[in-house]
């Protein structure tokens, strides 16, 4: 759960699950109550020095309204300190929950769905987190706490100045019916600055990608050109949101300048005809001041609110996503047999398009070898995600064990059920690390498995041996059949009931093939195998063999080959 960011509602809502949150608040609160409290030591002192010490020459009154105007100094910039240490704690905890938190949503959401977006998509979502973080526990944050003392400054020029305080709520009103115009331009400017970001992004994220068919074509030129009109429109529209965003501050500085001429003006008058002292003149105008620097604050705060609103709207995206695992699920067992079984399943990819599989049903006993053929892979694939639940079917159930995929945490089916693909991965490590998982523990067994499919000697002739280092774009730097041995390797270390073969020989060499073909021989009978290709060495492993076509699996007549 992203701590409720799905759906409507508040600003502040989306932070009422976050652990200590009311507390961190309750603190800041105070810290806030005690700055603004000690800030009206100044205006008070210069009162009294005005009105009581230099008519009267009262040096020893003077000397200890010094000291304590020094204390009140130290203690509200003590509290200023522990204010920002509390606010940049809070904003960091919030950040790193609710990354951690929206990163497995994106983990454990369908892969069907997760597909329908591009990376670039997702990496902006979720930076807008970072967006969130000054709302809900950073500078911005801490704004709404100041707001409340405005009126704590008001207070006392009407304590001080009696009417003389309509003045600079008149100011206020005015800068806040002016921040409230501005708005307008602020929220069509952010609103296109994202738009522009979201096509840069992606544009980049599938430049990169195929960066070395761009090279091949020659058409760096031509990718410069269309990168650097991207660019152009997102540094603009950036200017825009810029010279929005800074406008209420540059404009609260005329406004404080008015406030105090004004005060001081009107309160001149006041000084003349008898009715106001010059102490209070003068603590009447720095407070009239102080009283604005709060709401020049939260007319920031309210201006970038609909930033926060949108940043919202891309994580609730986030939320939205339908998940592999229903809330509460049990953990997967882990002792299972391995029979499998689909009931009329039916499954397509979007609505609109036809079926991949149509009212298909599937029997396999544990131990037993089934080889499947097909000329789409699409098709192919899209069977075996629904086996290992990585896809959810359109209608009909998929059971292993008679467990029910879809009422249970397949998180816990990693190696129980392994799935060896098409194209294998590596992640940025050794390779020693890619057979293991990360997981030391699982080292020996590795080096065990390596062996039994043949992978020393290969392995022997990089310079590094099993401690080489995959780096990105390891399937151009790594002979494609090495890689498919080890993702093979990798899923066999786990002693799996279950093991899928999708198409994992089609970049292997004749001999990485018949490796592996002999250790899918050794396995027959210890664990239930689905292989799917259309190689006759292959297929000649299964007890019975299955052909895929037009949404439709249909048992065939087994031959038998030679390899």
């Amino acid at each position: 759960m992203i701590y409720n960011f799905k759906g409507g509602g508040g600003w502040l809502k989306g932070v009422k699950g976050l652990p200590q949150f009311w507390r961190s608040t309750f603190y800041l609160f105070i810290a806030t109550a005690g700055i603004h409290l000690f800030s009206l030591a100044l205006p008070l002192t210069l009162m009294q020095v005005y009105d009581r010490i230099i008519p009267y020459r009262a040096g020893g009154t003077l000397l200890w309204l010094a000291v304590g105007c020094f204390v009140a100094f130290f203690l509200e910039a003590l509290l200023r300190y522990s204010r920002a240490w509390v606010s940049n704690w809070t904003a960091a905890k919030f950040e790193h929950l609710v990354s951690v938190s929206a990163f497995n949503h994106i983990l454990d959401s369908q892969l069907a769905e997760y597909e329908q977006e591009e990376p670039g998509v997702y990496l902006d979502r979720l930076g807008a987190i970072g967006t969130l973080r000054q709302f809900y526990a950073g500078q911005i944050f801490q704004a709404t706490l100041d707001l409340p003392f405005a009126c704590l400054f008001l207070g006392a020029i009407w304590f001080l100045a009696g009417e003389l305080v309509w003045f600079p709520v008149a100011v206020i009103l005015s800068f806040l019916f002016l921040a409230s115009v501005l708005k307008f331009g602020y929220v069509r400017a952010r609103a296109n600055q994202l738009d522009l970001e979201d096509r840069r992004f992606n544009y980049l994220f599938e430049l990169l990608a195929g960066v070395h068919l761009v090279k091949s074509l020659t058409l760096e030129e031509q990718m410069l050109r269309r990168y650097e009109r991207l660019q152009a429109g997102a540094a603009f529209s950036g200017d825009r949101v810029n010279f929005w965003s800074s406008l209420p501050a540059n404009i609260g500085t005329f406004f404080s300048q008015i406030s105090l001429f004004g005060v001081i003006g009107l309160g001149a008058k006041e000084v003349i005809n008898g009715n106001l002292t010059i102490g209070a003149l003068t603590a009447s105008a720095m407070l009239a001041g102080r009283a604005l620097a709060p709401i020049q604050s939260a007319a920031g705060f309210w201006l970038r609110l609909s930033e926060a609103k949108l940043a919202r709207e891309q994580l609730s995206k986030i939320a939205i996503l339908e998940q592999d695992t229903l809330e509460n699920a049990p953990p997967f067992p882990a002792d299972i047999e391995g029979y499998i079984e689909m009931e009329n399943v039916s499954y397509r990819l979007r609505e609109e398009l036809p079926d991949l599989l149509t009212d298909q049903n599937l029997t396999i006993q544990p131990g037993e070898a089934i080889a499947i053929l097909g000329d789409n892979a699409n098709h192919t694939t899209a069977l075996m995600m629904l086996l290992i639940g990585a896809l959810r079917p359109r209608s009909g159930r998929v059971l292993i064990d008679d467990f029910e995929l879809q009422e249970w945490d397949l998180a816990e089916m990693t190696g129980v059920v392994e799935y060896v693909p098409q194209s294998g991965v590596l992640f940025s490590g050794t390779l020693l690390e890619n057979l293991t998982m990360f997981e030391p523990s699982r080292t020996a067994i590795a080096m065990d498995t390596s062996a039994l499919l043949g992978l020393d000697e290969q392995v022997a002739n990089l310079p590094m041996g099993y401690e080489t280092m995959v780096k990105s774009q390891a399937n151009n730097t790594l002979p494609t059949g090495l890689i498919q041995r080890l993702c093979f390797a990798r899923a066999l270390i786990s002693r799996p009931r279950v093991l899928i073969f999708d198409r994992a020989n089609a970049a292997m060499d004749q001999d990485s093939e018949r490796m592996v073909c002999e250790v899918l021989a050794q396995l027959k009978g210890h664990c239930t195998l689905v292989i799917v290709s259309n190689q006759p060495a292959l297929t000649n492993l299964g007890d019975r063999v299955f052909e895929l076509k037009n949404a439709t699996l249909a048992e065939k007549e087994k031959l038998t080959f030679s390899f």
